[in-house]
């Protein structure tokens, strides 16, 4: 389940920008196109509160109402990159086996210019209800801005309301194939995959075959029905166990302690707020230093992800 992994979904969406013309909203003389108009709004979104200074402004990501969502980007794809001509071996040029290097490669292009939509978000699971009741969640608290994005993509007369939406994510959606999740500390506490079970199989398939085969040389021909017998079982042992390794690979990690969005806002703040204690209370005396680390429990009370802490989209270190 590659989009899923350690409690969070990684969902990916290549949706496809309208081809044609569109009004430009800001001077309603003039034509432009769905792509231009689309990257003139994704420039003009905004983005986290990254400084003290940007805090004051106070115009943040709309993704900051979500309390689920960790990451969010969009970008545009105008086509695939191209990664040059293949390999010609000079022999089999020679040889004329292979295509002359004045004979131009395939080049593969995309029909369409798409926009690239990706998001990492708080999960209990990898199921599809799961995605789809955060995608409505995100459409209920930031329907007007992704209106005005996705307006310009194809499957834009969906966005009447959250179920249009859904539809939409869903069928654009592409498998993540290489999640990235680092909330785990330490080593997750992972079940080993015990080996007996799976090895004793193959053993006595390999067995059975050697024994055949030497019984049958060496005693008696009937005993060339067990080397077949293990000829014909070992490689679906092997099968099964190969199998059975690969649907355990596919368990997606467990979810690390505190790793959902509240509770890395929460550590980011006792981050900031600790460092500072540790600044101030530097050369204190052993009495200054414990009556300060309890004030600090009661004012920033380490175990509520709720307040204080720092709040969704604001960027500090």
């Amino acid at each position: 389940m590659p989009n899923f992994d350690g409690g969070h979904y990684f969902l990916t969406t290549l949706i496809p920008i309208r081809s044609g013309l569109c009004a430009d909203p800001r001077t309603a003389a003039t034509v432009t196109s769905h792509l231009h108009e689309l990257r003139a709004t994704l420039a003009a979104l905004p983005t986290a509160l990254q400084t003290p200074a940007t805090e004051k402004i106070g115009l943040n990501s709309p993704f900051a109402r979500s309390t689920r969502t960790h990451f969010a980007r969009f970008a545009i794809l105008d086509d695939v990159a191209f990664n040059g001509r293949g390999q010609r071996d000079p022999i089999k040029v020679a040889l004329k086996l292979s295509p002359q290097p004045n004979v131009t490669d395939p080049v593969d292009r995309l029909p369409c210019s798409y926009l690239i939509f990706v998001l990492d978000f708080d999960a209990a699971d990898g199921s599809e209800a799961t995605r789809d009741a955060y995608l409505a969640h995100l459409w209920s608290v930031a329907q007007d801005e992704l209106r005005e994005i996705l307006m310009h993509c194809d499957g834009h007369e969906r966005l009447s309301d959250a179920a249009g939406f859904v539809r939409l994510m869903r069928d654009c959606q592409v498998e993540t194939t290489m999640p990235f999740n680092d909330y785990w500390t330490g080593a997750p506490p992972l079940s080993p995959l015990p080996l007996k079970p799976l090895l004793a199989p193959a053993i006595i398939a390999a067995a059975a075959l050697v024994l055949g085969v030497l019984g049958g040389l060496i005693v008696d021909d009937d005993l060339w029905l067990l080397a077949l017998a293990g000829l014909v079982a070992l490689p679906l042992v092997l099968w099964w166990a190969y199998g059975r390794i690969n649907a355990a690979a596919a368990h997606p990690f467990p979810t690390a302690p505190h790793s959902d969005l509240p509770g890395v806002l929460k550590a980011l703040y006792l981050q900031q707020k600790f460092t500072r204690l540790a600044i101030d209370t530097q050369g204190a005396s052993p009495a200054a230093l414990h009556a300060a680390f309890g004030e600090f429990l009661v004012a920033h009370r380490p175990q509520d992800t709720a307040a204080p802490t720092q709040k969704p989209g604001v960027v500090r270190c």
